[in-house]
Formats: C-alpha cells, sequence, structure tokens
C-alpha cells in the first residue's frame, strides 16, 4: 500500500535512511541513487544529470535525465509554497536539513524561489522583483553585495525581519552567510 510520504535521497553527505521504509515513493538523485544502493533501497524514480554519480543505472527504474550544463541546483521542490502556513514551514525547515548538509535544493512556484544556505554564498541574478534574506539561526552574519540595501558583515536575527524587500542594484547581487543560516527569498513582480 503507497503512503503519501515521498522520500527523496539526494547526493550531498552520506546519512542514515531512517524512517525511508515508511515512504510511498523514492526518488534518487545522481549519487543519492548509490546511497540508496548500499542501504537495499530500490528507488521508485531516478532524476539527476548523473554527474557525482557515474556507475551504472538500472534499466528497470524510470528515469528523469537533466542537462549537466544549468544554472539550477540538483533538487528543486514544486508546488510547496501556497495552502497551509505549517506545511509552508515545515518545507522551509526541510530546506534547512538540505543546508546543513551541503546539500542545494530550493522551492519554487508562483513567481517565488525559496533557498536557504548556511555559512555559504550565493548569487542572484537580476530580475524585476524583489528579494529579502531571513535568518532562520538564532544569529546570522550576513554580507549582501550589489544590492539597494547593502550589508557588510552584519548580525540578523530569527526574532527581527531586517533583510525584507531588498532589490538589486544593478545585475547579480551576492548574499553570503557565514556563522549560520538563512533562507534567501526571490519574488518576481
Amino acid at each position: 500500500m503507497m503512503t503519501g510520504k515521498c522520500g527523496i535521497i539526494s547526493g550531498g553527505e552520506r546519512d542514515t535512511l531512517s524512517g525511508i521504509e515508511d515512504c510511498g515513493l523514492i526518488i534518487a538523485c545522481d549519487k543519492g541513487y548509490e546511497y540508496a544502493r548500499e542501504a537495499g533501497v530500490r528507488p521508485g524514480l531516478l532524476v539527476g544529470d548523473f554527474d557525482s554519480y557515474t556507475g551504472p543505472l538500472p534499466e528497470d527504474i524510470p528515469r528523469l535525465d537533466l542537462p549537466a550544463e544549468k544554472d539550477d541546483t540538483d533538487t528543486m521542490i514544486y508546488c510547496a509554497l501556497g495552502g497551509r502556513a505549517d506545511h509552508l514551514l515545515g518545507n522551509i525547515q526541510a530546506l534547512s536539513f538540505c543546508a546543513e548538509r551541503s546539500v542545494r535544493a530550493s522551492i519554487v512556484g508562483g513567481g517565488c524561489r525559496i533557498d536557504v544556505i548556511k555559512n555559504s554564498v550565493i548569487s542572484l541574478e537580476e530580475q524585476n522583483g524583489y528579494f529579502s534574506v531571513i535568518s532562520l539561526s538564532d544569529v546570522s552574519t550576513v554580507t549582501i553585495e550589489n544590492a539597494k540595501y547593502e550589508l557588510s558583515d552584519a548580525r540578523l536575527t530569527n526574532s527581527f525581519p531586517i533583510g525584507v524587500s531588498n532589490r538589486w542594484k544593478n545585475g547579480e547581487a551576492w548574499v553570503k552567510v557565514k556563522d549560520g543560516t538563512a533562507a534567501v527569498i526571490r519574488v518576481k513582480e
């Protein structure tokens, strides 16, 4: 019997697959297939450009091949923004879980894209709209460059929204987070 849970095994840092047996659908992304195979888990779908896994792939599992040359991350989560606020916050926590393990993942939909970064840098291609940087840890040290409101090693906290509604100055903007975790939210107008 298929449950409503979907487990995605990504190619970041190896971790236990605790609870994966409760998932009705298991998707292995890139090197995530290697982790699944080693754990004796059979995915229902393989997804990726397979740049981090170059071994043989089973012919009897459906596969979605992605181009190796692309500007996006390997893991994009769709249809995760609207509806219930508790699910949205849970999905952002899932992005934090990925960031903790150095896996790049994004939630996209409705002209919005959410990335969560930890002790990392992200470039933001200029678009008609705005972006916000929200600390998800107690304190995050944030630098924002090439934006209307720039910051240099500023202390953002998870209890005050100082990084909301910024704009690009001219071209690509950069957000650097050190000593913390932050959500970077881009919204097209």
